[in-house]
Order: C-alpha cells, then sequence, then structure tokens
C-alpha cells in the first residue's frame, strides 16, 4: 500500500510536502513534518478517515481569530481530537497545553493530542466533571467511532 503522506518535491528552492488533507504542497516546515507524521499516524496506523480529519481551521477566542494544527471529528462531525504540533526542537510544556486547552475552550473536545514529532501527549478530558486522564497512545479508532 502507498502512503498518501510525504510526498515531497523541490520548487522555487525549497521543499514542499503534499497535504492529502488540503490536497495541496505546503512547504515543508519543520512544524509541517511533524504535522503531516501525526497524520499519517492517525490514517494509515489507527485508520482514522481522512475525510474526518480537519487542519489549520481558524476560530475566534476573545474576539481573536486563532488557527489550530488539526482536528479529527467524530462521525456527527462534532470535534473529538484536537492536535497540537510543535516543530521538534519546541519542547511540549505547561504552555503548549495552556495553548490547546484555550483552543478547547470553544471546541470542546474530549481529547488533546500535543505532539513535537518527539514527545507526544494524549489526554482525555471529563467535559463534564473537568477531570482529565493522561493516555499512552491515541484511542482506537473503534472507539471513538463505535465501530
Amino acid at each position: 500500500m502507498s502512503s498518501l503522506f510525504f510526498k515531497t518535491k523541490i520548487s522555487q528552492g525549497k521543499k514542499w510536502i503534499f497535504d492529502p488533507i488540503r490536497k495541496k504542497y505546503l512547504v515543508c516546515t519543520p512544524e509541517e513534518e511533524v504535522r503531516q507524521f501525526i497524520l499519517a499516524y492517525l490514517v494509515e496506523r489507527k485508520n482514522y478517515p481522512i475525510y474526518l480529519i480537519g487542519v489549520e481551521k481558524q476560530i475566534e477566542y476573545a474576539e481573536k481569530k486563532r488557527r489550530f494544527d488539526a482536528v479529527v471529528y467524530n462521525r456527527d462531525f462534532q470535534p473529538t481530537i484536537l492536535i497540537e504540533c510543535k516543530q521538534p526542537q519546541v519542547k511540549i510544556t505547561q504552555k503548549t497545553m495552556e495553548q490547546a486547552s484555550l483552543y478547547n475552550q470553544v471546541l470542546q473536545v474530549p481529547y488533546l493530542l500535543l505532539t513535537n514529532g518527539e514527545q507526544h501527549y494524549i489526554v482525555h478530558l471529563n467535559l463534564e466533571t473537568g477531570d482529565y486522564v493522561w493516555l499512552d497512545d491515541v484511542p482506537e479508532r473503534e472507539y471513538i467511532f463505535g465501530d
């Protein structure tokens, strides 16, 4: 099986990487490579449907427009997993969690995935109680989609 991910080209003196979700080539920055890696993992290893993933969507919080890295929707097209990516040399810190939590004030997802390609943190949030549990891996597709 050939991968939809990691197709690259050199153009205008820059490396570009194809994003199969947005269906276009993007400048291959370190953060974009991390984003494509985690998206490939979700689609190719965890079998998440590509059509239920959104990338770099805009939201508004406190009268400011912001963009989150990616989100996985459930079958009812409700946001379920919020993904925040950093480039590999940027450590995942409390500040990263606060950034994702800020986006989650709007999105209200039960799962946050924070990654820099080397460190990966997944948390399951109980949106009603505020309780949370750190997970070892992204939930299986069957758990999220019930199939």
